[in-house]
């Protein structure tokens, strides 16, 4: 019961942050009360910028926390970067810059659709993973789960703004942004499966926010910015607590799951879109249509039904 409780408030967390984000770029009736939000204009490079400050906030903590996890990680940095260990060390780089890309993606759908959509066509990730596991490794898929990933893809076109009549430039923009989000976290998921064996995820996630806050930093610097001197403070302000929630999020989400047993990585896939979606909702008044409804059922059923049926697999090993 432990367990789950913390998934949850690790799933809440993360949740707070995708809703906090959003309303960052698009002014909102708080509660339905008062307007608040929308500090930045939702384009890709004010973004990017959300997750550079993000990134620079959290490295430093990353410092701090990294060796009381794990008390070799500096050992093991060192280790990383010898000859022999080459291979490693370009599969750990790819998976952080694929990381960067989807979080990159993510960041720039939040700002142009509501959370609740971007969440869920975010978490379309494991179907798509199922079928490069396919192209890759020869995972070639049941047909119980191949019939899941259709599911969980026809649900992310119902749910798909369009659909509703609502397409525009900017809901364009961030639905690929999405799904691309979608597709760069796969990526990165089936090299981090390559290369945590091999190396403690204390260093594995350093290095990725070592590398997320590089990227970030880089690509700021080919980019015009247009944001109020008086707006940093509460720029500032608001990322330190992103960063914080994700942190606090991340620690009770993984606390979770090594407490309680594998079947509830079910309900992990289940409760980020959905308490995104709610608190969309409840917070910022960002309904969803009756399609949108059902499209997210099915992605999330979906998701469950895959992350049960690699348990039972995995079980049966």
């Amino acid at each position: 019961m432990l367990g789950f409780i913390f998934v949850l408030v690790g799933s809440l967390c993360l949740a707070a942050q995708n809703v906090l984000l959003r309303a960052i770029f698009s002014e909102s009736s708080i509660f339905g009360f008062t307007e608040w939000g929308g500090f930045l204009s939702p384009t890709p490079g004010h973004s990017l910028l959300m997750l550079q400050m993000r990134s620079a906030l959290m490295f430093p903590l990353m410092l701090l926390i990294s060796p009381r996890v794990h008390p070799a990680t500096w050992a093991d940095l060192q280790q990383l970067i010898h000859p022999e260990n080459r291979s490693l060390l370009k599969r750990v780089l790819a998976s952080s810059g694929f990381l960067f890309i989807a979080m990159a993606l993510l960041f720039i759908a939040l700002a142009q659709i509501p959370a609740g959509i971007a969440t869920v066509l975010f978490f379309t990730h494991p179907a798509i993973t199922v079928l490069l596991s396919w192209k890759w490794f020869g995972d070639r898929p049941s047909q119980l789960r191949a019939l899941v990933v259709i599911t969980v893809l026809m649900g992310s076109f119902l749910i798909t703004p369009g659909f509703a009549g609502l397409m525009g430039e900017e809901v364009l923009l961030g639905v690929m942004a999405a799904f691309g989000a979608g597709i760069g976290y796969s990526l990165q998921s089936l090299l981090a499966q390559t290369s945590l064996p091999e190396l403690h995820p204390a260093p594995f996630t350093l290095v990725t926010f070592v590398v997320m806050l590089l990227l970030s930093s880089f690509s700021l610097l080919l980019i015009q910015l247009d944001v109020s001197p008086e707006i940093w403070p509460t720029l500032w302000g608001l990322s330190l607590i992103a960063g914080l929630l994700t942190l606090t999020g991340q620690l009770f989400y993984n606390l979770g799951i090594r407490l309680t047993s594998a079947a509830i990585v079910g309900i992990v896939g289940i409760s980020n879109p959905t308490l995104t979606t709610a608190l969309g909702w409840g917070v910022l008044g960002e309904g969803l249509t009756g399609r949108q409804l059902v499209g997210m059922s099915m992605v999330i059923l979906g998701v469950v039904a895959l992350s049960r049926e690699k348990t039972g697999r995995r079980d049966k090993q």
